[in-house]
């Protein structure tokens, strides 16, 4: 049973199996916010748990009021789902604070079949802040923002859903949640303009997300700590992703990109990942900064220049990245091809700057500049490869445009230092005999090298 009882600006809702004394009016979950809403009270949930459908904030509803709700002693007070096409949402009411409170999903199926269904959502609405909640158990994503809603999901625990968080045509502050356990993507920022790519301006920010399988299958659409697509100025800052299964961060189309400050361990594919996978759908400008990589299929990867019924990448400036521990791993899911990793440090193609990286242990290249005939305007300068066992590889393709490689120190290469590198299909491997590392400053083909140290 469910009871509610005014108090001063509050309305007290209670969970208990029978009346709690003089005052409570026996009701349900909707008929108690609903009339918080209408009479301007403050919802306070008392410790216990709370069976419910689908709850509805909107203007049909409350008097069309905003809502404040919060659990009395926050994670002890749970609405749990019976069934329906959500727990909670929120559409078209702004100024919604929801603090504290446990939505557990107990893997009920979600009766909605769209790419935005999900357990929690905020539809149409500005102001909204939901700060410090627990969402468990969801069959679809935990927390959806749609339809332009902006506000912020902040300090909240996220597991044991399909999608951690879903912020789809909105714009959204993601922020110090730990987001675990989650089938397909830990936080995942699209938009679906008509064509193209369309801004965005989501923030991800100081989050903990471990644990992102790939249920869904595919080749890299799922597995992923953070992943945004077709989102222009999108930032992720500060997060620490361990233990997925494609990418820890992967912006598809998405440019003006900050990527900063970020720990990433353990990736099975590419840790740090910019493509531009279709055409018209292009990622121009980014800055991957001051993160740290460790245990990856490849460090940083930004590829794709439109020649190949792809988009276009460039304008990426990568500096002060310290990577470490990069292996080739084995990627057997249908349809990913090459099926083992190519297990470098950074691999750029188009329009690039590489600058103080440091990159120790990589089991293939420690620094690609360029693919075959996709190669244009690369400088690689002052950057460390160390025990790596190719230090630096770049493409000498007649078609290649122009590469700079000045200033960088090379040690431990067992497999040379500077060397020209083709790709196969398969894998990238040294083309003949060719070092040139300790030369003097000279230009060579399409590369200019030059005061580069190997040894």
């Amino acid at each position: 049973m469910t009871y509610y009882k005014r108090e001063s600006e509050v309305l007290v809702l209670s969970a208990a199996s029978s009346s709690p004394g003089t005052g409570w009016v026996s009701t349900t979950v909707q008929n108690a916010m609903n009339y918080a809403r209408t009479n301007g009270l403050t919802l306070v949930l008392l410790s216990g748990i709370f069976l419910t459908g689908a709850l509805t904030v909107d203007t049909a509803t409350g008097g069309g009021q905003k809502l404040t709700m919060r659990a009395a002693v926050a994670g002890a007070a749970t609405l749990r789902f019976t069934g329906g096409s959500y727990l909670f949402q929120v559409n078209g009411i702004n100024d919604v604070s929801v603090s504290g409170v446990v939505f557990d999903g107990q893997n009920t199926t979600i009766g909605d079949s769209s790419n935005q269904a999900g357990l929690v959502r905020f539809r149409a609405c500005s102001g909204f802040a939901f700060d410090g909640c627990k969402v468990t158990r969801s069959t679809k994503t935990g927390v959806v923002a749609l339809i332009g809603a902006q506000g912020t999901i902040a300090d909240c625990a996220i597991d044991n859903c399909s999608v951690g968080v879903l912020v789809y045509n909105s714009r959204v502050e993601v922020a110090r949640n730990r987001i675990t356990a989650c089938s397909n993507n830990g936080v995942y920022v699209w938009r679906e303009p008509a064509s193209g790519v369309e801004y965005d301006g989501s923030t991800i920010i100081d989050n903990i997300i471990d644990d992102i399988d790939t249920a869904g299958g595919g080749t890299g659409q799922n597995g992923n700590g953070i992943v945004v697509y077709r989102a222009v100025g999108v930032k992720a800052c500060g997060n620490t992703i361990s233990n997925v299964q494609y990418s820890c961060i992967r912006f598809n189309a998405s440019g003006a990109a900050q990527i900063l400050g970020n720990h990433c361990i353990s990736a099975r594919e590419c840790s740090v990942f910019l493509e531009a996978t279709g055409p018209g759908l292009n990622l121009d400008g980014a800055v991957i900064a001051n993160n740290i990589i460790e245990q990856a299929g490849s460090g940083i990867n930004v590829v794709n220049l439109g020649l190949y019924s792809d988009g276009i990448s460039r304008r990426v400036t990568i500096s002060s990245n310290h990577i470490r521990g990069i292996t080739k791993n084995t990627i057997s899911d249908p349809g990913y091809s090459p099926t083992v990793s190519i297990a470098s440090g950074i691999l750029v193609e188009g329009l690039c700057v590489l600058t103080g990286n440091m990159i120790e242990g990589a089991a293939g290249f420690g620094i690609l500049l360029g693919t075959n005939e996709a190669t244009y305007d690369l400088l690689a300068t002052g950057n460390l490869v160390h025990a790596s066992t190719t230090g630096i590889g770049y493409s000498n393709n007649a078609s290649a445009g122009r590469i700079s490689i000045v200033g960088n120190v090379v040690s431990g290469a067992t497999n040379g230092s500077v060397v020209p590198v083709a790709f196969n299909g398969v894998s990238y491997y040294r083309v003949g005999s060719t070092d040139l590392a300790n030369t003097a400053d000279s230009q060579v083909g399409n590369v200019y090298v030059g005061n580069n140290r190997g040894y």
